[in-house]
């Protein structure tokens, strides 16, 4: 029986459209210009016989009939989508696009890439850095590393609250836990000395992180420290700075321990005895649920898992 459809492109125009709520948008993803992608809704819109979206002077909305079909045009690309790259010996290489958190990427993850590199030497990578909550339906990015949570309300007795956002949007992407999210307080030798305990941090000049405000307060609570007496101290916008005036002697920094076990290897850095402090959050691999199972996105998750349960069992 012949198929009903109107064109792919008319299709996949509609779905760009939709996504980005953006005609310009759409046109710029799909490398065609505006007046392309509106002739293509328009024609959609005179083959079914509905309006699909109510347009004014600075923005575009989906009609009730354009949401439904919305939902139904995406889950269908995202399904071409996967079966074509089950198919396509192609997708094992190509291009494969990481966004990872600044200090994460920089202290844990680049020291260890060329060994992907080496073992996958038909996938490219390309790394960015961010720290806001990722949309994957607006950026082009494959894979994500972020820290938070997952909502599941799993988080260990007594750990640091986390506030950080991992993902835009509620739906459409999976998540794979690489490793826990642990505090730890760390100073030069020279700073550090005569600290022999957490009470003894607060004769010390306490490092901030702006991003993650609650971190000295939670980690002196969950030893038992009153918190309200670590407020005090200068304030960084990224874990690289916060680490680095550690590094120059300007005080103690309370951070997670993933980002400097080179540092505690090499002395260069010192921290108490003891275990670290939890926080609510884990570090997690973020993909596109219909992506999960491409080759390239596998071979990194493969790959990355196995860093991950190296590094774990690797540490002291």
């Amino acid at each position: 029986m012949r198929r009903r459809l109107p064109s792919l492109n008319a299709l996949r125009a509609f779905e760009a459209s939709a996504r980005t709520l953006s005609f310009t948008a759409a046109a710029a993803e799909l490398n065609v210009t505006q007046g392309a992608i509106s002739r293509h809704v328009r024609a959609l819109e005179a083959e079914i016989g509905v309006a699909l979206f109510v347009r004014s002077v600075r923005r575009i909305d989906l009609t009730h009939e354009g949401h439904v079909l919305f939902r139904g045009v995406r889950s269908a690309l995202d399904q071409l989508e996967q079966s074509v790259g089950r198919v396509d010996r192609r997708t094992a290489g190509g291009v494969l696009t990481i966004s990872a958190l600044p200090t994460f990427a920089m202290n844990w993850l680049m020291p260890r890439l060329e060994d992907f590199s080496q073992t996958n030497p038909a996938i490219e990578v390309h790394l960015l850095t961010g720290i806001g909550a990722v949309d994957f339906s607006r950026e082009d990015t494959d894979l994500a590393i972020r820290v938070g949570t997952l909502g599941d309300g799993d988080a260990p007795a007594n750990s640091a609250r986390i506030d950080l956002k991992m993902t835009e949007r509620q739906e459409g992407w999976r998540a794979h836990r690489l490793m826990a999210d642990e505090l730890v307080p760390v100073g030069t030798a020279r700073v550090m000395r005569g600290v022999n305990s957490p009470a003894d941090l607060l004769t010390r000049r306490l490092l901030h992180m702006a991003t993650r405000a609650n971190a000295w307060a939670d980690y002196l609570g969950a030893t038992g420290i009153p918190h309200e007496v670590a407020n005090e101290g200068p304030r960084f916008g990224h874990y690289f700075m916060v680490i680095e005036a550690a590094r120059r002697g300007d005080g103690i920094a309370v951070v997670p321990k993933v980002l400097v076990e080179d540092d505690l290897a090499s002395g260069r850095l010192v921290t108490l005895q003891g275990d670290p402090v939890p926080s609510a959050g884990a570090y997690y691999l973020l993909c596109r649920e219909h992506q999960w199972q491409l080759p390239v996105i596998k071979a990194f998750r493969t790959w990355i898992s196995g860093q991950a349960k190296l590094y774990a069992t690797a540490r002291p």
